[in-house]
């Protein structure tokens, strides 16, 4: 049992990894620019879409460094 090997999809931590920070910034990108531009929208104004981008980039690179960064 020592001498098992390793799978040939070891490597594919990294790519997972990846994919997730790349979901984390798209999905605070649409989450929080949506409900700016929703507010934009409602409230007949030109700034929430953007206070709402920012916001959900700020966001989601907060969580990538919580969950990636920290080591």
């Amino acid at each position: 049992m020592a001498n098992e090997e390793k799978p040939e999809n070891s490597n594919r931590g990294g790519e997972g990894a990846l994919w997730s920070i790349f979901g984390y910034l798209l999905s605070g990108l649409l989450v929080w620019g949506g409900i700016g531009y929703g507010l934009d929208h409602f409230l007949n104004q030109e700034i929430f879409t953007l206070i709402g981008l920012l916001l959900g980039m700020g966001s989601a690179l907060y969580l990538v460094w919580m969950r990636f960064g920290r080591k």
